[in-house]
This record gives structure tokens, C-alpha cells and sequence, in this order.
């Protein structure tokens, strides 16, 4: 053997050692071309090796790990190099003193034919001391710059002659000299001091581990290239080198796992076997501390193991190692055994809060002993109300449902019901009412419980349309009313949303709906879970919102915000809030705060995946759009509420079709709203009174703008009934606003005027700035007419602009206009009411644009207004200035929608501007101009500006 010296690469040459030489170790590397470059790894070693107080890299991982292929790879590229591998017989004092003398031999250049003696009895009988001679003999025979390998370096054993060697080698080591030592084993803590001094640095499994990259890498080369595919070997090999390239291979999972049982397993201590058969079937490991520093060497060391981030620790087993011990103890073990070893593994499992696991486990227990099936439903009903919280009720359905049926307890049934309410509410009740038959007689709370969800469930379906009497008489009979104390406040809190919920809708009218709803309106300011006290608020403000008492939802964010920072609040409560929030805005008339609200609610629904609500948000979002004028996004918003509708959720329907009717007739298309609120109104009868005299209104204003007076009366008259039966206030709006405009089309002026006050007043004590159902144009005549008779002229103003209402024909200056135009007399101008300072250079030029405007009709070609201000102008500078004016000028008004600029011709926007010389009965006369250029003022004489038409263009 020698040692090759060209610096360029090495070539080794192995000499066959003889029997007599007692096993020698071999000094031949493997061959050095790698089947993948693993240059993350080379960067690491070249940066090392260039450390001065770098001598040696230790290389702790487990067979398969890809060690000798980097080592050798490596070190092909190193001027001088020894490798040394050790094998079991270096066990022994005497063999390993042997083999360190031939590795000196080569070392020295000396021929395999001629070795160093043995060392005598003496000095074997003081190895340790012999060992600190020939490894200092060993790195003077070595080259100023040389790299030594020492591989399989656990086939020494744990005794003192192995911390003796290496004690040695990182003593003896100088200069240029580097060590590679590759081992199954992570380094002892006698280690210590040269690691904290860096001689001694790890590079443990998790780094000679394939990574994503890798892993895709090692595909291509055979051909691979699917991403799927990468992930999943990925994930099945936990990035173990050798499993990847044989699970690769034909046969290639029963390869892996018999590299388990005939390599790794073997060479595991007894202890350790026993630790990891523990948690074959619970592959994450709590362990306690005499066994979290065995569980750390393994996940230094190889890849049987891996530790979590995070405290307190844990470990993960690799999931080849778990279906080797699986199987292995499915062979081995009696089935009755195993079955217990499931049931073990489940408890710690579940101890550790790990459900999904441990209830797999249950599972395969029960799968294989019917008796185990009562640990299943047991281990559901404990762990249900968590992953509600957590809205998996899908997982939990499912779950649940692979229990036999004739075995699923009462409990369980009701778990059942809560899970699957939410997708079916029909659903839902009947597993609450099949719970009922098996709950014992004495378990009242959970009995309790079903009732409720029972009541709930109608709610949300409105599929039933019994009455809920009997439900509510089932309570009582079990001592629940609304002034009954039960054992815990969330569970009266519960029952209070829950019946309510029904009531409120269903049964306005029945005698304990009122006493339930102060119990919730109380819950508000008590000590409940957030989750309950939001979905009360919610379904407070929903009360108001039907009932038209809008004043009423005023307050409810602000009195429930600081729930969403407590603890436990899940995603679907914080759908709640938004929902909520959307209610808010109705309240404020603040439809920018309703835009955010659906925006910010859909996007929680899709990141938390709940989408109960999304249809709700969606049509109150939609209102707000066309309330701000963007009816394309409101369109945009229907469509997707089309696309997702359920004609079975009677309440969606209703909703949707009373919002598209609304949104009809906002467009002037009474037959199509009329049609839509027909649709509502079937959905609605089925709901309940509140939501049938909403969508009953709009379909009576489409009604009153088609002209079909005698349909009209008798939906009129049903409009009525259900005013008075349930003291709605946004039906008796609708009832005096539909009698008004009924009496002013008849010439009742006095008539109309006397309804359209009570409407108003309604209006300001209940703040309904802006509810669903009413026909614009009607509306806007007869708040036109509230103003000219200065009747509720705030309440009136305020609808207006709320509802962005166009000016009737007969409108003037007491209409609320975004600005009004002062023109006879002195030149003033008013942007929502409060009058514009004007003043300096600036704004000359650009009041005398909107002045030439006004007198030229409110509409006039671009190139005459820039004709007549910049008559000078040469070429297109004319057209600049006006550019530059009329910018300005815009600014200066604060609305840029006031003046119109489109094919070539600007005007002043009729529906947002007022102007006295256009105002019926104004003289017909100029309008005041202030001081102008002398010569201007000549020229507007000679064009006519002076006699300029002053009636409306």
C-alpha cells in the first residue's frame, strides 16, 4: 500500500492481507465516484478543513447514510490520504494494536512483505500507553498536508480503548493533518472539551440527510422528474439515503425494511430495542429523562430517530423503522397481545393530547376485538368538545361514524349531532332525538343539550315547519326556562342563543320569546365563553336587523370586540364578527365599513375553509356595493351566490332572492324584482313572519312602480297583518311609505305628508337610514317632499344620502346635494353643506372654467371653454390650460364626480349639482361673475356669453 501524492487526484492501491495477519483492517477506500454530487455537504467539509483549529469531522449517522461515499468523494480530492476502516476483530487490544502498526507500514512507505513487529506482551499489557507512541509515529510518517480516514469507527466497542485512540488522534494530530472519523455512534461526552475548543466538529444524520432537492435530484437521474413523486419518496424515506435509492427499486419496500432488520436492528442494544418496540404503533416519543439522552444520541447519530422542535422534547420514529416493528410484532406476537399493545400505545398517545393518533389505534384495536369499540366512543366523547372548538366536525363526523351504529352511546350520538348540524340541520336533529332514546334518564344536561340543538336546527334549515311549542315545552319539562339557573353559565348561555335563535323567527309571538331574549341581551355582560357571547351578539343584531330596530345594533361590536382576543376563539366565531360588523354598518349607514367587513369576513372564511356563512356575507356585501355605486361589483357578488345556491337552506334562498329583488328595483326593473321577492316570499313562509315581511315589502314598492293597484292592496293588507301581529317596525315603515306615495299619486298631499312624518319619525328612533325593499323613485319624490315641507328634514337628508337617491325632477335647494351653486349675486359654492373658501391665483383660473360652465348651460365642448379662457393660446397649449384648470378645479371641489368629461364635452353632474339659476322660477338672467381680465370679459360679451341660454341642457 502506499500513499498517492498527486495533487491533482489520488490513486490507491490495496494489497491483499493474509489470514495470518489476524484480520487486518483494510486500507482501501470505496470507489469515489458518487451516484449523486452532494455539494451542500462538500462546501461544508471545504470550509472546515479550511479552519486552523480544525482537526477533526465526525460523521455520526446510521448505516445507509451515505458516510464512506461523501468521505471518499471527498478526500479524492486531498494531495496525501490514509483510510483505515476497522471491523470487529479491533475490538480486541491486541488486533487493534496490529492493525495500527500496519497502518503505520503503509504510512511509512514500507512493503506489505516486510511489517513492523508486533508489539511484545509488555506492551500490550499497557495498550493505552503503546497507542500514544504509534499514533505520534503515525502522523510524523504522514505528509505536511494529509488527510486521515478512519471508518466504522462503533466496530471498536464502548470501552477505554476506543476513548483512548481517539483521545490520541486528536492530541497527536498537527499542522495540516485532518481526520475523518465516520461512526453509527454519536461521540461520548469524554468528547466534550474538544468539540467546545471546534477540534472536534459533527456532522450528524439529520445533515448527510436528502433534503427536498436531493431527493428530486436523485429522481431525475433515473428519469423522474414528477413532482409528486418526489414529495412522496420524500416523506416515505424521511430523506434516508438508502431508502430512497431502494424504494426506487423493484421490491424496493421489502428491501428497506430487511436493511432494518438485518442491519440497524442488530445493532441496537437490548435497552434501545425495547424503547423503540414501545412506539411501533405511537411513532412519537414523550420519554421522561433517563430515556431523552439514548433518544438523542439515536436522532444524532442516524435516522431511527428524529427530534422536534420545540419543548418539552419529543421524538419521531421513521416511518420505515415503524412498519418494520409493526410487522415484525404483527408476526410475533399473539393476537389477544397485540391488541393490548394497541390499546397502550393509544393511551399514551392520547395523554399527549395526540387524538387523530390515538384514535387510529383504537381503532385497529377494535378492528380486531368488538369489546374495544367502547374505548373508541369513549376516547370521542372525551376529545369532541376540542375538535368542535377547532371546527373539525367534519374529522369528528367521520370519525364517529365508523363506530357500529348499534354500539355508538348516547353521548356519542350527540356529538354526532353537534358535528353534522352545521352540514345538515335536519340531519343534526334527528341524531339529537336518536341520542334522546339512549341517554339514561339521569344524564339531564346532555339531554338538555339535545333539545336545544333540536331547536337550533331549525334556525339554520327552516325544514321543519312545526311548531316549536312542544320543543320548548320539552325544556321546561326538564326545568330549563329562561329564568332557570343550570349548572354552568356557558350551558345557560348555550340554551339561550340556541332557543332563541329558533324564536326569534319562527314564533315571534310566543310567550316565553321575550324572556328569552333578555337572557341573551344579559349574556352580553357575563363571565360566558367568548364564542357563545359572539354568536349572541350576532344573533341580536340579525333580531334587529329583521325587526327594523337598527338603533338597536349600534353597540353590539364595540360591546363584544374584546371577546376576539380571549382565549379559545375559533374561526367560525370570528365569521360571527364579521357578519356582525356587517349588521353594524346597515345600523350607521356606513357602507365602506360594510365593504370591509365582507371582505375581511370572506377571506377568513377561506383561510379557516368554513364557508357557512359565506352566502349571507356575500348578499350583504352586495348591498353595499350598490350603495356605493359599484353595481358591477354587486353583480359580480349575486353571481357567486348563484353559483353556490342551495335550494334546500330556505334562508339562502330567501336572502338571495330578497336582495336581488331590491337590488332590481334599484335599477328601475320593477317585474324582475317583483319575481324575485315572489320567490322570497315562498322561501320566507316557511321562516317565519319577519323575513315574510321583508321580502313582502319589496314586492309590494314593485307592485306600487308597475301600477298594479289591486295586487297591490291585498299584499298591502298582508303587509299590515304582519306589522301589527309582531310589532316589526321595518313592515310599518314599509306600510306608511307604500300609503304615502299611494295618497300623493291620488292628489292627497295633505294625506301623504301626514304618513310620510310618522314614517320619518319611525325612521330617526329606530335608525333606518337605509332598509331593504323601497322603490328609489318613489322614495326620493316623497323625501323631496318632506324637505320642501320641512318635515323630519334631518332624518330625510340623511336617507337620502345614505341611499345615494337621484334628485327628483321637482328637487331644490333643500335637497341634501353633494354641492350647491350660488350663481345670483355673490359667487359662493357648498360641498356637503358647508360653504368653500375661496381666494388666491390658484384658484382663478379654475373658477372661471366653472363659471363659463355654468353660463354656457352646464354642458360645453372642451374646445370652446379653452377658446374662451385662453384665447391666445397658440396651438395646443389652450387644450393644456383646460387640462391644468379643470384638474385643478376638482381638487378644489373635493368631487370628482361633479364634472363630467367624456367624448370631448364637460358637464356639470345634474344628480350631484345644484344650481340657483337653474332652480325654477329663477330670473333669466345672466349669472354674477367676479372680476375679470378686461379683455376676457369683452370677448365672453362678443361671443354671447352674457345671453348665454340659461335653461337646463
Amino acid at each position: 500500500m502506499r500513499i498517492a501524492k498527486n495533487p491533482t487526484r489520488i490513486a490507491h492501491v490495496a494489497a491483499p492481507l493474509t489470514p495470518a495477519q489476524n484480520g487486518p483492517a483494510q486500507f482501501t477506500p470505496p470507489d469515489v465516484s458518487p451516484r449523486l454530487p452532494r455539494e451542500r455537504l462538500q462546501r461544508r467539509l471545504d470550509a472546515w478543513s479550511c479552519q486552523p483549529e480544525a482537526c477533526a469531522m465526525w460523521f455520526a449517522a446510521a448505516s445507509g447514510s451515505g458516510k464512506t461515499t461523501l468521505a471518499a468523494a471527498w478526500a479524492a480530492n486531498w494531495p496525501a490520504m490514509l483510510w483505515w476502516r476497522l471491523d470487529r476483530s479491533d475490538a480486541d487490544a491486541a488486533a487493534l494494536t496490529a492493525h495500527l502498526a500496519e497502518a503505520l507500514a503503509h504510512a511509512r512507505g514500507v512493503c506489505a512483505a516486510k511489517p513492523l513487529p508486533l508489539p511484545t506482551r509488555e506492551q500490550l499489557a499497557q495498550p493505552t500507553l503503546w497507542l500514544r507512541s504509534q499514533v505520534r509515529a503515525l502522523f510524523a510518517a504522514l505528509p505536511v498536508r494529509a488527510l486521515l480516514v478512519i471508518d466504522d469507527l462503533q466496530a471498536l466497542g464502548d470501552d477505554g480503548m476506543r476513548q483512548a485512540l481517539l483521545n490520541d488522534l486528536l492530541e497527536e494530530a498537527r499542522g495540516g493533518h485532518r481526520l475523518l472519523l465516520l461512526s453509527q455512534q454519536a461521540p461520548s461526552d469524554a468528547l466534550a472539551r474538544p468539540m467546545a475548543a471546534g477540534r472536534l466538529q459533527l456532522l450528524d444524520g439529520r445533515a448527510l440527510a436528502f433534503d427536498a432537492d436531493d431527493t428530486a435530484a436523485w429522481l431525475a437521474r433515473h428519469g423522474a422528474t414528477d413532482a409528486g413523486q418526489a414529495v412522496a419518496l420524500q416523506c416515505r424515506s424521511a430523506g434516508w439515503p438508502a431508502a430512497v435509492a431502494l424504494l426506487m427499486q423493484p421490491r424496493g419496500e421489502v428491501r428497506a425494511l430487511a436493511l432494518f432488520e438485518q442491519g440497524l436492528w442488530p445493532a441496537l442494544d437490548e435497552a434501545t430495542q425495547l424503547l423503540l418496540e414501545a412506539h411501533a404503533w405511537a411513532p412519537t416519543l414523550h420519554a421522561d429523562d433517563a430515556d431523552a439522552a439514548l433518544l438523542d444520541d439515536l436522532a444524532a447519530c442516524s435516522l431511527l430517530v428524529d427530534r422536534c422542535p420545540g419543548a418539552p422534547p419529543r421524538w419521531t420514529l421513521h416511518p420505515l423503522l415503524c412498519e418494520f416493528l409493526q410487522r415484525r410484532q404483527r408476526r410475533t406476537l399473539a393476537r389477544e397481545t397485540l391488541v393490548l399493545r394497541l390499546a397502550d400505545a393509544a393511551a399514551r398517545c392520547e395523554v399527549h393530547g395526540e387524538v387523530d393518533a390515538a384514535l387510529a389505534l383504537h381503532e385497529q384495536a377494535a378492528g380486531m376485538d368488538p369489546r374495544h369499540w367502547v374505548a373508541v366512543d369513549a376516547l370521542l366523547c372525551r376529545h369532541a368538545a376540542a375538535w368542535l372548538a377547532a371546527c373539525r366536525h367534519a374529522s369528528l363526523r367521520e370519525a364517529a361514524e365508523r363506530v357500529p351504529e348499534a354500539l355508538r352511546s348516547g353521548e356519542l350520538l350527540w356529538r354526532m349531532a353537534v358535528a353534522e348540524s352545521l352540514r345538515s340541520p335536519a340531519a343534526g336533529r334527528a341524531l339529537a332525538d336518536a341520542a334522546l332514546q339512549r341517554l339514561p334518564a339521569d344524564d339531564i344536561a346532555t339531554r338538555v343539550q339535545c333539545q336545544t340543538l333540536a331547536i337550533a336546527s331549525h334556525f339554520q334549515s327552516f325544514d321543519d315547519t312545526r311548531p316549536l311549542a312542544a320543543r320548548v315545552a320539552a325544556l321546561e319539562a326538564l326545568g330549563v326556562t329562561a329564568e332557570s339557573h343550570l349548572a354552568g353559565a356557558d350551558q345557560r348561555a348555550a340554551v339561550a342563543v340556541a332557543v332563541l335563535s329558533a324564536l326569534f323567527l319562527r314564533q315571534p309571538t310566543h310567550p316565553a320569546c321575550a324572556a328569552w331574549s333578555q337572557r341573551v341581551h344579559a349574556l352580553l355582560h357575563e363571565p360566558v365563553d367568548p364564542n357563545l357571547k359572539l354568536r349572541a351578539a350576532m344573533l341580536l343584531a340579525k333580531q334587529a336587523w329583521y325587526q327594523g330596530k337598527h338603533v338597536d345594533m349600534a353597540q353590539l361590536p364595540a360591546l363584544t370586540q374584546a371577546e376576539l382576543v380571549r382565549t379559545g376563539v375559533t374561526p367560525y366565531s370570528r365569521l360571527l364578527w364579521g357578519l356582525m360588523r356587517q349588521y353594524a354598518a346597515w345600523a350607521a349607514a356606513d357602507w365602506p365599513a360594510g365593504r370591509d367587513a365582507t371582505r375581511q369576513a370572506l377571506a377568513e372564511a377561506e383561510s379557516s375553509g368554513i364557508h357557512l356563512l359565506d352566502q349571507h356575507l356575500r348578499l350583504h356585501g352586495a348591498c353595499f356595493e350598490s350603495l356605493l355605486g359599484d353595481e358591477a361589483a354587486a353583480e359580480r357578488l349575486l353571481a357567486e351566490v348563484g353559483e353556490r345556491a342551495d335550494a334546500s337552506r330556505r334562508m339562502e334562498v330567501w336572502h338571495h332572492f330578497t336582495v336581488r329583488g331590491w337590488i332590481a328595483l334599484r335599477r328601475g326593473d320593477a317585474a324582475a324584482a317583483e319575481g324575485a321577492a315572489s320567490i322570497a316570499i315562498d322561501a320566507a313562509q316557511a321562516m317565519g313572519p319577519a323575513p315574510h315581511a321583508m321580502a313582502l315589502a319589496v314586492r309590494c314598492h314593485a307592485l306600487q312602480a308597475l301600477g298594479d293597484a289591486t295586487t297591490l292592496r291585498t299584499a298591502r293588507q298582508e303587509l299590515q297583518a304582519l306589522a301589527d301581529a309582531t310589532d316589526n317596525q321595518l313592515a310599518t315603515w314599509h306600510g306608511l311609505l307604500l300609503d304615502a306615495c299611494t295618497a300623493l299619486q291620488a292628489g292627497d298631499r295633505a294625506g301623504a305628508v301626514r304618513r310620510l312624518a310618522r314614517a320619518l319619525a319611525l325612521a330617526r328612533s329606530h335608525a333606518l337610514w337605509a332598509p331593504i325593499g323601497h322603490d328609489p323613485c318613489a322614495l326620493g319624490a316623497l323625501l323631496s317632499l318632506a324637505l320642501y315641507e320641512g318635515i323630519e328634514t334631518a332624518t330625510a337628508a340623511r336617507i337620502a344620502r345614505a341611499l345615494r337617491l337621484v334628485p327628483p325632477a321637482e328637487a331644490g335647494a333643500e335637497w341634501p346635494w353633494a354641492m350647491r351653486l350660488f350663481t345670483l349675486g355673490r359667487f359662493d359654492i357648498e360641498v356637503e353643506g358647508r360653504r368653500l373658501v375661496m381666494g388666491g391665483k390658484q384658484q382663478k383660473r379654475p373658477l372661471e372654467l366653472l363659471q363659463a360652465l355654468i353660463a354656457l348651460g352646464g354642458a360645453a365642448s372642451a374646445s370652446r371653454l379653452a377658446d374662451l379662457l385662453w384665447p391666445e393660446a397658440e396651438g395646443d397649449r389652450a387644450h393644456d390650460n383646460f387640462e391644468a384648470a379643470l384638474r385643478r378645479l376638482r381638487q378644489l371641489l373635493g368631487d370628482a364626480d361633479a364634472l363630467v368629461l367624456s367624448g370631448g364635452v364637460l358637464r356639470l353632474d345634474r344628480a350631484r349639482v345644484w344650481v340657483d339659476l337653474w332652480a325654477p322660477g329663477a330670473p333669466s338672467r345672466a349669472p354674477f361673475l367676479p372680476d375679470q381680465d378686461a379683455r376676457w370679459a369683452h370677448e365672453a360679451r362678443e361671443r354671447g356669453v352674457a345671453k348665454a341660454v340659461t335653461s337646463p341642457v
